[in-house]
């Protein structure tokens, strides 16, 4: 009886060892897609008193990780995704062909003490299962988006196109307010303040990811 009741003890404590275990094995290993260096870009949109501008820029840096158990090449069902992911834009990559309206923008946006956009997910689900394996998958998410040194929670749907083995292609648009990280939106001293920026922006995402070619044997 002792005996056994020891035994009983035993698979007991291995199976909460497991039940504890297990996730933290599965969170190392993650699949990894990286950020490629083409095919990326951002956009972002605003108005002003005499006209709509644009700046754009082709550098995104990161990693997307996602469980492997996720069927991200077939027809995975609905629900939360065990996922990760971290973006940067450099805010010197972004111009709008207009050197003085880039040198505005960047004292706005404090470059000097806060020289990227910085992104990191905090959850995402599949909104639905897709129909087959060639359709885009479709994602809710939110992440802590940080401007300026200022951080802000924002949801965003964002596409992801994996018609090509080993990328992911993600796509998403969002709308924000300058002021909501911080930033005054710009009215020009050489316009004696007569132009004004408006707050409301629209930021536009495309970003590739890829996972690591295997070594040649």
């Amino acid at each position: 009886m002792k005996n056994l009741l020891s035994r009983s003890l035993c698979s007991l404590g291995a199976t909460l060892l497991l039940a504890f275990v297990a996730p933290a094995v599965s969170g190392a290993d993650l699949a990894v897609y990286s950020a490629q260096p083409s095919g990326s870009s951002v956009k972002i949109d605003g108005t002003s008193t005499i006209h709509n501008w644009t700046v754009e820029g082709k550098i995104i840096g990161g990693k997307f990780e996602i469980d492997p158990a996720f069927a991200i090449a077939g027809t995975p069902a609905a629900g939360k995704v065990n996922a990760k992911a971290k973006a940067s834009i450099p805010v010197r990559s972004l111009k709008s062909g207009k050197p003085r309206m880039d040198e505005v923008m960047q004292e706005h946006m404090k470059m000097t003490d806060f020289p990227r956009i910085e992104y990191e997910l905090t959850e995402l689900s599949l909104k639905e299962a897709p129909k087959s394996a060639t359709d885009p998958l479709v994602f809710d998410s939110q992440g802590k988006l940080t401007i300026s040194g200022v951080s802000n929670t924002r949801a965003m749907t964002v596409k992801c196109d994996r018609s090509e083995a080993g990328k992911l292609k993600f796509s998403g648009v969002v709308d924000l307010k300058m002021t909501d990280f911080g930033i005054k939106p710009p009215a020009p001293s050489l316009a004696l303040g007569l132009v004004k920026t408006g707050d409301d922006i629209k930021v536009t995402i495309e970003w590739v990811t890829a996972q690591k070619a295997d070594a040649p044997k």
